[in-house]
């Protein structure tokens, strides 16, 4: 698992009222003296999921970087103040035009890891997930989908390991 970067690269402007802002603090905080505001570089939610069927389970295709053509659990960001259950459904309505049932139990991975450099770092949520309709084709940042087997997954080019993790324990779980 990735450490915490030392030197994450902290808020140098108030983002309300670009006032300059001093050195972060021990917490990686800082506070703008003009409007009151404490600032934090903290991770974005990201959320995924895996759907198994018939023994497979769904991985898609990146089709943007990082990591373009390198499989991942489709998902996405979570918008500021969303759900992640919400959220989870209208990323993979967005990505690959299905519908899906989960809910706050189906939560079975919490990973913090780096996202496109080593400083920038999201919360990954990782869901099992069940397909309810629709027929999955790649759309929004995906490529292209796969239907995949447990005796594939090491030989496969993932982008994020903790997404090989989450395949791997959704297939175990069936």
């Amino acid at each position: 698992m990735p450490s915490v970067s030392p030197e994450p690269h902290p808020f140098r402007f108030c983002p309300v009222d670009g006032t300059p802002l001093e050195s972060p603090d021990d917490e990686g905080g800082t506070r703008c003296d003009t409007c009151g505001r404490s600032w934090y570089r903290n991770s974005s939610p990201v959320v995924g999921c895996v759907i198994v069927r018939d023994g497979k389970a769904l991985v898609t295709v990146r089709g943007i970087e990082p990591h373009e053509g390198k499989l991942d659990a489709p998902g996405g960001f979570l918008l500021n103040g969303e759900d992640p259950v919400e959220g989870l459904k209208r990323e993979i309505r967005e990505e690959l035009g299905i519908e899906i049932d989960a809910g706050i139990g189906d939560c079975v991975q919490m990973v913090p890891h780096p996202y496109a450099h080593d400083d920038d770092f999201n919360l990954a949520l990782g869901f099992r997930a069940r397909w309810v309709s629709g027929d999955p084709k790649p759309a929004d940042d995906v490529a292209g989908v796969r239907w995949v087997s447990a005796e594939e997954l090491d030989a496969l080019d993932f982008a994020w390991e903790h997404d090989r993790e989450l395949v791997r324990k959704a297939l175990e779980d069936g």
